[in-house]
């Protein structure tokens, strides 16, 4: 059989851009950004032949023994290692089992496994065990524990850690993840370290850690005093890697220190894209007025319509009387891309002052220009009534233009500019007079935005376009959780017991006559595949019905080992009302794999039922206090969707934490939430908040949700 795929490193520009858009997500599931590198690792199982069902029968023997046998997967072959899947079903109770694999087990696939498995489970009793197998001979088994340890931070993998770095033999990328893991160890001997390294002149460019060092270190940017802090953002600014002077524009930022100013503005004519534009944003968030004579200087010369966006936000919050005199020679510009671009920018900056101008373009010789103005109209929603009105009129006549596009951007502004008041003006000149065969897609917009205004004339067409894959679930969701009728959750339930499980979750909530014996039937049917997509869909819907007959099916499926199907049956039963299985269901937090617990607050999120939440969270709210972050943050994000005003305070404590990985962790979530409560809650959380690295990440937060 094939050897275990060695992790291969990424070319470090989308190596460290994956790290930076992904690492506070993966680090939530328990794992490093690599993880999808030896995802075929984590699933592989050998070939079976004649010998198939005996070797089967093996690994089960072995598995049924890891929870009371630590020594149960030493003399193993690869071929004999149950399934990963399984492994981790089985949860925290296999991981004495694997440190001693990591230990004793002389196949470098197996050791990897069992250091990769370890990852995932974040169980902090095998720190000893990870940190004895840094010096494994294989680089491989090195990769998974340096992962490991990064996913279960503390300060004693620290010296451990440094002294793997330090070896001049290492992999690369094993010293790439080392950076990674201590990033997530706040400690002041990671602090000293990092900084010292940042500053060591790199030999060649395929040596240079820096854009790693400044990130391990901004992850610990709490323990550092901030005009430190800022010091090393500047040298990492002026610096030749552009890796590193696109971190160091995402830091400052966060930070908005006027200091840094200075060292951004040559960055607005660095040669990555990338990093103009953070240039770019991070000069509009310091607001320091210095930066307007570059800015300025720099909108006429603008190639690039994202460049053109974020200089003109970073103008408008720095000198919108001089933004305004500028944009008016952009959009005057004899290049019709540029005039496009420039109206769609004061569409985006939202104020009145850009109306005159717009109305100008209005008139445009080329209908892009027109369209573009025609949106950006639409978007200066905050006018006050006489403004309103005047835009109105100018959108008027082309409504009936003879390019579609221009007509129907004129209808849909009109119709945000009335508030959601013109729903007629929809029907009429769009849904009513398209070419269902010709103008598709334009069609299916009207309905969509007919069915936002529950208008009942497009009902049929909306069902048809979700059916046949036309309109997402999203768009037509909340009408036909409302609006549908018999016939319309017939057909939503015929086409669920087709195949389109994607159905399911709108076929629990509209309850079609007959959805209790089809979805018991699909779950028997699917009796002997406990993963199969259709269990966990059957007992989504079962769960939703509310029947009480279904009890006795329910808790037979609920005893299975594997651990979705059972979580997924737990929490049926819990909406039924059983008392047991919602104390079973909230007992499982403490063995599930740290890397399972976000799905476990997505699973149990999905509740819907009032009394049964009420019931529930006090249990939560107990185990919110867990000294394991993870389990309290998966926990507090299921209480986010509930009761977020109750919530929200473990989320600001989770922001503050003294450990890295917990903030990281309660930023996720917090992203993850787009509620608008939560939105309210974190801006009155800003409003009160004195600790000046907490403010920043709130700050941020926000902006990523504006």
């Amino acid at each position: 059989m094939s050897p275990m795929p060695k992790p291969t490193p990424a070319p470090p520009s989308s190596r460290r851009r994956l790290s930076r858009l992904l690492g506070p997500m993966l680090l939530l599931f328990g794992l490093l950004p690599a993880i999808a590198l030896s995802y075929q690792a984590l699933t592989i199982q050998p070939t079976e032949a004649s010998s198939g069902s005996l070797r089967q029968q093996k690994r089960r023997r072995i598995l049924a023994k890891i929870p009371t046998d630590a020594s149960v997967l030493i003399n193993i072959t690869r071929a004999d290692m149950p399934a990963t899947p399984d492994i981790l079903d089985l949860g925290k109770r296999s991981t004495k089992a694997l440190e001693r694999c990591l230990s004793d087990n002389v196949d470098e696939s197996n050791r990897s496994l069992c250091a990769m498995v370890l990852a995932a489970l974040g169980d902090r009793r095998a720190l000893p065990t990870l940190q004895t197998a840094l010096d494994d001979w294989e680089p491989p088994v090195r990769y998974w524990v340096v992962a490991a340890l990064g996913a279960m931070p503390d300060s004693s993998s620290v010296k451990p850690l440094i002294k793997l770095y330090r070896r001049k033999d290492e992999k690369a990328y094993i010293r790439t993840a080392v950076l990674r893991a201590l990033g997530t160890i706040s400690d002041q001997h990671v602090v000293r370290f990092l900084r010292k390294e940042l500053v060591r002149k790199p030999k060649d460019k395929d040596s240079d850690a820096r854009p790693e060092l400044f990130d391990a270190l901004w992850s610990n940017r709490h323990l550092v005093a901030r005009n430190t802090l800022i010091a090393d953002t500047r040298k990492a600014l002026a610096s030749d890697n552009n890796s590193l002077a696109l971190s160091a524009t995402l830091a400052a930022a966060e930070l908005r220190a006027p200091r840094l100013a200075g060292a951004l503005i040559p960055l607005m004519e660095h040669q990555w894209a990338e990093v103009r534009n953070k240039a770019v944003y991070a000069l509009g968030r310091i607001g320091d007025k210095k930066a307007t004579k570059a800015l300025l200087a720099r909108l006429p010369k603008v190639r690039d319509a994202r460049m053109l966006n974020n200089i003109a936000f970073a103008l408008e919050r720095l000198d919108k009387k001089s933004f305004y005199q500028s944009i008016k020679q952009v959009i005057e510009h004899k290049q019709a891309v540029i005039r496009l671009n420039a109206a769609f920018v004061l569409g985006d900056v939202k104020h009145p002052e850009g109306l005159p101008m717009l109305q100008k373009a209005l008139q445009d010789a080329s209908d892009y220009v027109r369209t573009s103005a025609i949106v950006a109209v639409g978007k200066l929603g905050t006018t006050n009534q006489a403004q309103r009105a005047q835009a109105i009129g100018a959108l008027e006549p082309l409504t009936k233009h003879a390019n579609l596009s221009v007509r129907e951007e004129a209808v849909y502004a009109i119709h945000k500019l009335t508030k959601g008041g013109r729903a007629d003006l929809v029907h009429k000149l769009l849904f009513a007079k398209l070419n269902d065969r010709k103008q598709r897609t334009a069609r299916e917009r009207a309905a969509i935005t007919l069915g936002k205004t529950g208008d009942m004339r497009v009902r049929r067409y909306l069902l048809d376009c979700l059916l046949k894959h036309g309109c997402s679930l999203d768009d037509v969701k909340a009408f036909f959780t409302k609006n549908a009728t018999a016939s319309d959750k017939g057909r939503l339930l015929l086409s669920w017991s087709r195949g389109e499980l994607w159905l399911d979750e709108l076929v629990a909530q509209v309850k079609p006559a007959g959805t209790l014996p089809l979805a018991r039937s699909v779950l028997e049917d699917a009796w002997a595949r406990p993963r199969a997509s259709n269990t966990r869909s059957a007992l989504l819907l079962l769960g939703g019905v509310g029947d009480a007959s279904l009890t006795a099916l329910l808790t037979r499926r609920a005893n299975t080992k594997k651990t979705w199907p059972r979580l997924h049956a737990r929490v049926a039963l819990t909406r039924l009302g059983d008392g047991a299985a919602a104390n079973k269901l909230i007992a499982e937090v403490g063995n599930l794999p740290s890397s399972y617990l976000p799905h476990f607050a997505h699973v149990v999120r999905d509740i819907k039922e009032p009394k049964i939440r009420s019931q529930l969270d006090s249990k939560l709210e107990a185990l919110q206090k867990s000294p394991d972050a993870q389990i309290a943050l998966a926990v507090a994000a299921i209480r986010l969707r509930w009761f977020p005003d109750k919530a929200i305070y473990r989320f600001i404590d989770g922001l503050a934490s003294p450990q890295a990985l917990e903030r990281d962790i309660a930023e996720a979530y917090l992203n993850w939430n787009k509620g608008k409560r939560v939105t309210w809650l974190l801006r009155r959380a800003l409003a009160r908040e004195g600790r000046v690295a907490t403010r920043n990440r709130l700050r941020a937060i926000l902006d990523r949700r504006n």
